[in-house]
């Protein structure tokens, strides 16, 4: 394994900040909000792409967590974010930004890093330069519709889930998050409930039957995407995922949003195909890089 130490050459450099002790929370504040001022026009020009750090600076918008670490890099849209147990999220980097950056976190604990076309590959190879080592990287696609969607005729129809639905919601979004995204952090009962409360996913029913689930995961100015498609294994192949995904997609056009995005694993042919048949165009690669732990 290499050793190289030394900081890349260039001029590029990476200011990162994670809120200091004793800062007052109106300092806090503007930072914040500094922060997101300068890098978000840029990255909203190619919205879609940049969906996932878009509504993390939102978030740092309204909220302003002082655990939240926050890197710019030079030139407006040239960012990178990372919340805590969550991988570093990577913006509009060059191969230079993204080798810097990655030299710059070496002594962080973190537990990956994603980032769209060959920002995280970059991030990686560095990374790996300086010791880091990683799993098998995840290859993933970010697709966008921007028109009506197609239904695959599936039987049934879409409905909110309510707060009656709690115990039905939570299992399945647990399943969901086991098989697809097994290195995220589980939600709390408390963040289950606010989800269903802000009526952001649907049940596809068939004869008074949940069959299948999708939801709203985040929203940006002009877009919202889409996670938790989840369908019980004996009950796949039917229809029904890409049915209450369409009636998503239709709910995200009804909120006066003019494209609907997700992101699809590429090593799952068979849930790709699906939101092919919905509309769904690809926009971009992305790739996630999960740190290898020890003992695992």
């Amino acid at each position: 394994m290499p050793t190289q130490q030394s900081e890349p050459t260039g001029q590029s450099s990476a200011a990162g900040c994670a809120t200091p002790a004793g800062v007052p929370p109106s300092e806090q504040a503007v930072q914040a909000l500094h922060f997101v001022e300068h890098h978000r026009p840029a990255l909203e020009r190619d919205e879609v792409r940049h969906n996932l750090l878009l509504a993390i600076l939102d978030r740092i918008a309204r909220e302003h967590p002082p655990t939240l670490l926050r890197w710019t890099l030079d030139t407006p849209g040239a960012c990178a974010v990372q919340t805590p147990g969550y991988p570093i999220v990577l913006g509009e980097l060059t191969r230079t930004q993204c080798r810097v950056l990655a030299y710059e976190v070496r002594d962080l604990d973190y537990p990956g890093v994603v980032g769209p076309d060959q920002t995280a590959q970059w991030f990686a190879e560095r990374s790996i330069e300086v010791g880091k080592t990683f799993l098998e990287p995840i290859p993933q696609q970010i697709c966008v519709l921007d028109n009506k969607p197609n239904y695959p005729g599936a039987s049934g129809h879409a409905r909110v889930i309510g707060p009656t639905d709690a115990e039905l919601f939570a299992d399945w979004t647990i399943a969901f998050l086991r098989e697809a995204v097994p290195h995220d952090p589980l939600p709390s009962c408390e963040r289950l409930a606010q989800t269903i409360a802000e009526g952001r996913h649907q049940f596809w029913v068939l004869d008074g039957v949940p069959v299948s689930m999708a939801g709203i995961v985040r929203r940006t100015r002009h877009a919202a995407a889409i996670a938790s498609v989840y369908t019980p294994p004996a009950l796949r192949g039917r229809g029904y995922a890409g049915s209450v995904t369409a009636a998503v997609v239709e709910r995200i056009f009804a909120e006066g949003k003019t494209a609907a995005c997700l992101y699809v694993d590429l090593r799952n042919p068979s849930s790709n195909r699906c939101y092919v048949r919905i509309g769904f165009k690809p926009v971009c690669r992305s790739w996630l890089y999960l740190r290898a732990r020890v003992g695992g």
